[in-house]
């Protein structure tokens, strides 16, 4: 057999996908967190940086791990990043690898990560309304 589809059910492979799923999700919704209320395009344009207006390349959009390397400064002008990218996207990855384990790689994943993903754009948003 080529594949063995007991390895979905190991411990390493739901922690795997969720740890490799959590950070884009929750790249996604801090884009979402910061678009959506002030009327912007969820589309385009692609993003950029909000004090020098530059377009993020690959390696600055690698979620949680950018804004480590980068000590949380743009790379091109040295503006600080806010630290909402890096909590939202841990929260976000937080909750999807605890969806992977304790769903697994069934037919409820996707709606619930879709679920989690909604949830934190709205309590983001709520949040930063309040603050």
């Amino acid at each position: 057999m080529l594949f063995d589809p007991t390895i979905l059910d190991t411990l390493w492979f739901k922690s795997f996908g969720g740890l490799l799923m959590g950070p884009v999700l929750g790249s996604f919704t801090t884009m979402l967190s910061y678009r959506l209320p002030r009327g912007l395009s969820i589309i385009s344009p692609p993003s950029t940086c909000p004090s020098c207006k530059t377009r993020l390349g690959l390696r600055d959009l690698v979620p949680l791990l950018s804004f480590l390397c980068a000590h949380g400064k743009c790379r091109h002008c040295g503006a600080a990043i806010g630290r909402r990218y890096f909590v939202i996207e841990s929260l976000t990855t937080l909750a999807c690898l605890a969806a992977f384990l304790g769903i697994g790689f069934h037919a409820m994943l996707a709606p619930t990560l879709a679920l989690i993903v909604a949830a934190m754009t709205f309590f983001t948003i709520r949040f930063e309304k309040k603050a």
